[in-house]
Parts: C-alpha cells; sequence; structure tokens
C-alpha cells in the first residue's frame, strides 16, 4: 500500500515554439504586405506625408528630406500607371447606367492621374498636365463621395446583422463585428481623403499642414486595412 504523496503533474512545456510560429508569421505578413502593390504604396505614402508633417512644423529639415518626399510621390505615381484598365474591364451592359457613370468617373481619373505623372516625367506638355490634375482632382472626389455613401450603406446592414438573435448570425459574430470594424476604418479613411481631395479643389490658407495630416492617415489606415487582410 502506497502512503507517499501522489507524484504531482508536470508542469506545462514552455511556449516557446508557439511565440516562434507567431514570429514567423508576422514576417510571413510583413512579406506578403510588401509583395502586395497596393502595400508597397500606402507604405510609402504613411512615410511620404509622416515626412510632411515633420517638415511643417520644423521637426526635419526640408532642405534634405524634401527631395525624399518628392521621390515617394514620383515612385508612387508611377506604381499606379495603368490602373485605368481595372474600371475598363468592368464596364457592362449588364450594369446600371449609375454604375456605368461611376465606372467612367473612376477611368476619366485614372487616366488623368497616368497624364499627370507623364507629365511630371517631362513626357507631356505643362499645359495638358495641369488640366489633367484638375479634372482628376474633381474625379477623385465624386468616386470618394460614392465610396463613402457605399460604405455608410454597407456599414448599417452590418450593424442591424450583428444586432439580431438569430443563432446562425450569432455563429458569425465574430466575423460580422471585424467586417463593421474595417467599414469603419474605411469610412474613416475615405473621409480623410475627402479632405486631402477638397484642399486640392478650394485649397483653404493652411493647406499644407491639413494635407499632410489627413494624408497620413489616409495612407495608415488604408495600410492597417491590408494589415488585417493579409492577417486573416
Amino acid at each position: 500500500m502506497q502512503t507517499g504523496l501522489p507524484t504531482p503533474t508536470p508542469p506545462p512545456e514552455p511556449e516557446c515554439y508557439t511565440k516562434k510560429i507567431n514570429k514567423i508569421q508576422l514576417v510571413t505578413i510583413f512579406q506578403r504586405f510588401l509583395k502586395e502593390l497596393d502595400g508597397r504604396d500606402k507604405m510609402m505614402k504613411t512615410i511620404q506625408y509622416l515626412l510632411k508633417i515633420l517638415m511643417h512644423y520644423k521637426w526635419a529639415q526640408a532642405k534634405h528630406w524634401s527631395t525624399i518626399t518628392s521621390q515617394f510621390s514620383m515612385t508612387r505615381k508611377v506604381l499606379r500607371l495603368g490602373n485605368a484598365i481595372g474600371p475598363l474591364k468592368e464596364f457592362s451592359k449588364k450594369n446600371t447606367v449609375r454604375e456605368n457613370l461611376f465606372l467612367l468617373n473612376e477611368t476619366i481619373n485614372d487616366l488623368c492621374d497616368d497624364l499627370f505623372c507623364l507629365y511630371k516625367l517631362g513626357w507631356v506638355n505643362k499645359k495638358l498636365g495641369e488640366r489633367a490634375e484638375v479634372i482628376s482632382a474633381y474625379c477623385w472626389f465624386i468616386g470618394i463621395m460614392k465610396d463613402l455613401n457605399d460604405n455608410r450603406k454597407s456599414l448599417r446592414k452590418q450593424q442591424k446583422s450583428l444586432a439580431k438573435k438569430d443563432e446562425a448570425i450569432m455563429l458569425d459574430r465574430l466575423e460580422m463585428e471585424k467586417k463593421v470594424f474595417v467599414t469603419e476604418i474605411s469610412i474613416v479613411k475615405l473621409f480623410m481623403d475627402g479632405v486631402f481631395c477638397a484642399c486640392d479643389i478650394w485649397p483653404p490658407s493652411n493647406s499644407a499642414s491639413v494635407q499632410a495630416w489627413s494624408g497620413f492617415f489616409s495612407g495608415l489606415l488604408a495600410a492597417y486595412k491590408l494589415w488585417i487582410k493579409f492577417s486573416t
């Protein structure tokens, strides 16, 4: 008959392997982020406007950093060359007139962005380049307003679905909460874009600082959205 104390349960193994996997996953997500064209664009945009904020408040020397911000801006323009192909492919007789009109607006916006980029590269004359920049700003503003409206409607539907007590919906509650969160981020990001674009069309006296801050937060939120996408 055993009279000794029971053998104690051994302590759990240290979670070194789990932490190692998490680090690997973090690197993998970052790698996917950088491989994505939009990921590189948003990373450069965030850095570009962060530098503009620092220069505006004299926290960084404009003499040195202004060249770098200009290079980031030009690189981003080149990366986006040919974006008009996307909306052009979506034109269809099955679409409503409204849908095709917004696709036309997006196409004109992208084509004008391309013309302005070519002007900056010295391949298009100044008059055409500057006119393309103005048209692009108005088209972009229309697109922002349309996207804001679409996201607002989408958020309302998601919130209604989340409020329901149906068991089938409750099982997907976490997924739905994530969608609501991402949509809310999209709305704030679009609002920042709207502020930035409005400064191009109706420039206030402090447009430099307003565009620096709105551009920074727009890039940061867009990058965060991509990070969420790649981490799932």
